[in-house]
């Protein structure tokens, strides 16, 4: 009887060494989990924790490689003393992958069936990466007994594998051993897990740095090629400009019919082809940091009779109306004067351009701390897919393509037209039921902070009519 009682302390003691094992292995786990998040230093000691904390020989490490469909030999343990076995594991080990497919090797089936695998043979989890007298000779070096195959689990889905090589036999492996296997990889898999979504994170940030330092330096040198060949083109086509005006006067004698009329398709053509090459500097000076802005304070009312007078021979060639409220005044605004009139000229252009029936209408609404200008058109309109498309550096829509040809057009109008809009503290934006049935153009620029601060005070001295003066006491 006393010895029966002595055998049932003997295993407790045995199962709360087991226990404290275990402990011991999931604190250092958590320690490394905690203390890095380099993918191949948390490999590594992953595989060293096993040997030097549950007792082992021998851990190696495999992860599964999704791409290429393969299991990659990951980590090793490197906790054993003994060079000469080290040396051998190393040159036994230079193959260091097994391909998915290979359903004899105890790994794949450990992935592939999501369960535990235990034979006294190292090659049944080695081959045919090891040969077979290689994983032999590593037993009898290591004196090794039993192998483990457990599958390391990240939500229900293999990652890889960890084999455990002992030296205990097959009847000596406790179900408690087992289950501190499987749950050790568990906690593992989800470590390496978010370890190498760290490391992918970690490589897609230098290579988006690399490649955005790259581009800064592309983009550097397409700028400054811009501007010197921009200049070195706006000269010429100048004087191609002046010689083809001469030409238009008949200065050097009469043209025919035919004559004028290619000499005006000429004229347009040099025309759009110096539109193009100023726009581009344009630009150049925007992205360079080298645009400046002469803010005044300008009645917004005065400047848009200044545009739609400028604009009455073109609508009435194309036999459209162009509408604007005359008795509209004295509603101020603190803008750069001749880059407003360069946005609204151009609105009022595609406008124009896109409208064939009806015509145009121009409103300007005074809100509290903003004034808006609508350019309202009765024209082709925009589908919803294009609307995102405007305001984009050669931004054109798919219905504008053939008159923009016939017309002449950059696609830089309105992608400049933001770049001033926004300089200027305001924002532009494009509003359409959709084609066929019009577009309206949008400006938001913030009130004259001098005018309202001068509306504010009148407001505050004047007093209704008939209203008695009261002396205050």
């Amino acid at each position: 009887m006393e010895k029966q009682t002595v055998q049932l302390k003997e295993e407790e003691l045995l199962a709360l060494v087991d226990k404290n094992r275990a402990l011991d292995a999931t604190y250092k786990l958590i320690e490394i989990i905690l203390g890095t998040n380099d993918f191949d230093e948390m490999s590594q000691k992953i595989a060293d924790i096993i040997p030097m904390a549950l007792g082992y020989e021998l851990a190696i490490l495999w992860l599964i490689d999704d791409q290429y469909q393969k299991l990659v030999r990951t980590a090793v343990s490197q906790t054993i003393k003994d060079e000469r076995i080290m040396q051998k594991l190393k040159d036994s080990m230079k193959n260091s992958s097994i391909a998915l497919g290979y359903h004899e090797n105890l790994c794949i089936k450990a992935i592939s069936e999501q369960s535990q695998y235990v034979s006294p043979n190292l090659f049944d989890f080695l081959g045919p990466a090891v040969s077979h007298e290689d994983a032999r000779e590593l037993q009898q070096m290591l004196r090794t007994q039993l192998n483990v195959a457990t599958p390391l689990m990240v939500r229900d889905r293999p990652i890889g594998v960890l084999i455990i090589s002992m030296s205990k036999n097959t009847n000596d492996l406790s179900d408690f051993e087992k289950e501190m296997l499987r749950k050790f990889s568990e906690n593992a898999g989800i470590a390496l897990e978010n370890s190498k979504l760290y490391k992918n994170l970690k490589d897609a940030k230098n290579d988006l740095t690399e490649a955005y330092e790259n581009l800064m330096v592309i983009n550097k040198m397409k700028d400054e090629f811009l501007t010197v060949a921009s200049h070195e083109l706006r000269t010429p086509m100048t004087i191609v400009k002046s010689y083809l005006w001469m030409l238009e006067q008949q200065k050097a004698g009469k043209l025919k019919t035919k004559q004028m009329e290619y000499l005006q398709k000429a004229i347009k053509g040099t025309q759009r082809m110096i539109d193009l090459i100023n726009d581009m500097l344009n630009i150049s000076k925007f992205e360079q940091d080298k645009v400046f802005f002469n803010f005044q304070q300008v009645d917004i009312c005065d400047l848009m009779k200044e545009i739609v007078t400028s604009f009455e021979i073109k609508v009435s060639g194309k036999g459209i109306y162009l509408k604007f409220d005359e008795s509209l005044e004295d509603i101020f605004v603190d803008i750069d004067k001749e880059k407003m009139r360069d946005v609204v000229m151009n609105l009022l252009d595609n406008s124009i351009k896109f409208t064939d029936q009806g015509g145009v209408d121009i409103g300007i609404e005074e809100e509290v701390d903003s004034v808006t200008i609508s350019v309202k058109d009765t024209g082709s309109g925009i589908s919803r897919e294009d609307l995102p498309k405007l305001f984009h550096k050669f931004g054109r829509i798919d219905n504008s393509y053939t008159i923009a040809s016939d017309t002449g057009g950059t696609g830089l109008g309105l992608y400049i037209a933001k770049l001033y809009i926004e300089g200027m503290g305001g924002k532009i934006w494009a509003t359409s039921p959709g084609p066929g049935q019009g577009s309206t153009f949008w400006i938001s620029i913030p009130k004259s902070e001098i005018r309202s601060k001068i509306v504010t005070q009148d407001r505050k001295l004047s007093r209704p009519k008939n209203q008695p003066i009261t002396s205050l006491k």
